[in-house]
């Protein structure tokens, strides 16, 4: 199986070297490999082009199937916030309060970044946003089984190349938060570390947790946006739906870990009421917009 080739996702790819000759050139155009030796080229060209097109009218239909669930989880993480986060004031709290001051802090990294008036801060964070775009599809690979070959990181663009992909793999930058992770991981290092010596101060890691969700979310609003091969390869509709999904579901698990009054099952229960009425509520509107029609 021929390597897969993650690309640049900031800037601009990393040139490739041409090869040296034509022998070299047409060995590597044309690899024939599995199905590819025994048929003609034009019979796997189309072989290739149909199975492609009948994958992305799947994810294109599992896409379409995804939007109500997107909106009936979006109903359940408001109920969980207004309910359980500002209703039970815990908005109030040191944790919530350090969490926000971690984020308004990155934001404001962030806003000096995007204009531009520090090249060094610029192209530092985008070195730092490459660097974990890159590792969390390798990391994703080797959760895959798969093998990763190379990783190329710069403040320009960066790629991996591996031996396997699927949709996971190329979708995990945008809903995996690599540095949340890190600084998780980190903290309980710490605690384990200096659990006999010293108290923790939690302030601390929620500020650090808040800056690294408001650094992923930033980067993953702002580079969506453009083109991206993760999303192209695997149709905007269906590659939005699943971020979108997971970035809700990963929301509303840190509110839930952090609210004293949020439970999980809670939120089972709120998500499957609104599931189960989804369409009774659906039909009952589009009823009385009908009503309205003047005819």
């Amino acid at each position: 199986m021929p390597p897969f080739f993650f690309p640049a996702h900031t800037l601009a790819a990393v040139p490739r070297k041409k090869p040296s000759n034509r022998r070299t050139k047409k060995r590597r155009s044309a690899p024939r490999q599995g199905l590819a030796a025994f048929v003609p080229e034009t019979a796997v060209g189309s072989l290739l082009h149909s199975s492609e097109t009948s994958i992305r009218i799947l994810k294109f239909s599992i896409g379409l199937c995804l939007l109500p669930v997107c909106w009936i989880v979006l109903e359940t993480f408001v109920i969980l916030l207004k309910a359980d986060t500002l209703g039970g004031n815990y908005w109030r709290t040191p944790e919530f309060l350090s969490f926000g001051a971690g984020g308004i802090l990155w934001m404001l990294l962030f806003w000096l970044a995007k204009s531009g008036l520090l090249i060094w801060l610029t192209r530092g964070l985008m070195w730092i946003y490459v660097a974990g775009h890159e590792l969390t599809h390798a990391l994703f690979v080797l959760l895959c089984r798969g093998k990763v070959s190379k990783i190329h990181i710069s403040s320009d663009g960066g790629h991996i190349l591996t031996n396997r992909n699927n949709f996971i793999i190329s979708l995990s930058p945008y809903f995996f938060p690599f540095y949340s992770v890190v600084a998780a991981i980190c903290w309980g290092l710490l605690q384990w570390v200096f659990r006999d010596r010293y108290d923790l101060d939690p302030r601390w890691f929620y500020g650090a947790l808040g800056f690294t969700w408001l650094f992923h979310l930033s980067f993953t609003l702002w580079m969506v946006r453009r083109e991206q091969p993760d999303v192209d390869q695997n149709g905007k509709l269906f590659s939005f739906t699943v971020i979108f999904l997971a970035n809700l579901l990963l929301l509303c698990g840190l509110l839930i870990l952090a609210s004293p009054t949020a439970t999980f099952h809670g939120f089972g229960v709120s998500l499957w009421e609104n599931g189960r009425s989804f369409f009774d509520r659906l039909s009952e509107s589009a009823l009385e917009l009908f009503r309205a029609l003047p005819f």
